[in-house]
């Protein structure tokens, strides 16, 4: 592994833990660089990942601090269930099922079969304290009969994948901003006009047979998207 791969990823580790807090001033260059034996530009390159994905910010003639990383990383380019999610960002995560109930596909989805019946799960994601995510699941009775109370609390990929024996090929994604309606308002307690990211998928099997529609409406100001592109 490259060297500045090495410092990018140790350092991140100690931001997750809490070891640097906002504000807090990180390990000068010249420090990093007699500690892991590297040349400045190594260091440079560790910290500009760090900066780019939102742990620290480089003040000039002042070094580098840690930012108070409230967003919440949203990788729209993977597939990740919310438990993996808050585990690989190292979050104090609740979840707390809203209802669970049987329904047709909304047509802002725009289901290839509008009468297909779904389980409708809603759920209020806690993120370190604070309610900051409401995602609405539509699972296909027709791949999925039965939907438990139990693992709908838990995680919805754990019980498709070990519970169903169900293989997970690829999901479609869109995402815009919109504002809060009055269910956003209510469970996150946000005033009038917040906006809102929202991102709508739908996720299929490996023999392309869909299996659920997702609507995961995120807070703004916590939300946080970053994705590796490359100009060919």
């Amino acid at each position: 592994m490259e060297k500045y791969r090495i410092i990018y990823q140790e350092l991140k580790e100690r931001l997750n833990q809490g070891a640097y807090q906002a504000g807090q001033l990180l390990p000068s260059d010249q420090q990093l660089m007699r500690q892991y034996t590297v040349a400045r530009e190594t260091v440079r390159k560790a910290m500009a990942l760090l900066a780019n994905e939102g742990y620290v910010q480089r003040l000039r003639g002042k070094g580098t601090i840690a930012i108070n990383r409230r967003q919440f990383h949203f990788p729209v380019a993977e597939i990740m269930s919310y438990t993996e999610l808050t585990q690989a960002e190292h979050l104090d995560s609740q979840n707390h099922v809203l209802s669970l109930s049987q329904s047709y596909i909304p047509v802002v989805f725009h289901p290839s079969d509008p009468q297909a019946l779904a389980h409708r799960l809603v759920r209020l994601r806690i993120v370190e304290g604070e309610a900051d995510i409401i995602d609405y699941d539509y699972v296909l009775t027709a791949t999925v009969p039965e939907l438990p109370l139990a693992e709908a609390k838990n995680s919805l990929f754990h019980y498709f994948e070990q519970g169903l024996g169900l293989t997970i090929d690829y999901a479609v994604k869109t995402l815009t901003v919109e504002q809060a309606t009055d269910a956003d308002r209510k469970y996150m307690q946000l005033p009038v006009h917040t906006p809102m990211v929202v991102v709508r998928s739908q996720t299929y099997l490996n023999d392309s047979q869909t299996l659920s529609y997702t609507e995961s409406r995120h807070r703004a100001d916590r939300f946080l998207s970053v994705e590796f592109a490359r100009r060919h």
